[in-house]
């Protein structure tokens, strides 16, 4: 599992991780903070993320060779 450090890469994760975090409290999930400053369910997952209660793990990037390169491109019938 990974913590976030102030690289730009770990802003998207953090934001991309946040996100998924904030859906399941939309749905219904309960928070994990002992104490909730904000109604707000985008500021709780942000709160979650930080305090290291949310784990994640990162995939490794696609093959080149698992990328269809011909996608997009018109295929004559």
């Amino acid at each position: 599992m990974e913590n976030f450090s102030q690289s730009a890469d770990s802003k998207f994760k953090l934001i991309n991780v946040a996100a998924k975090r904030c859906r399941e409290l939309r749905s219904g999930a309960r928070p994990r903070l002992q104490q909730v400053s904000s109604r707000n369910f985008a500021k709780v997952a942000l709160e979650e993320v930080k305090a290291g209660l949310i784990k994640y793990e990162s995939l490794p990037p696609p093959n080149k060779k698992d990328v269809d390169d011909t996608e997009g491109v018109p295929v004559a019938l």
